[in-house]
């Protein structure tokens, strides 16, 4: 089984879905990582809860 790092995972979802991004917000990503890497936990945190519900 392949081994990766938070860092590594967000870094690649990021840059998959860079388009998803204005300049503006690429900079902002870029400049805050440690921010945008606790935002993503969240999200996924939530949505994560939020399917186990439905089942």
């Amino acid at each position: 089984m392949k081994k990766i790092t938070l860092d590594k995972f967000v870094e690649k979802r990021l840059k998959e879905n860079k388009k998803k991004f204005t300049k503006e917000e690429w900079e902002i990503i870029k400049d805050y990582p440690q921010m945008v890497k606790k935002i993503y936990l969240l999200g996924f945190i939530n949505a994560k809860e939020c399917y186990e519900k439905r089942k």
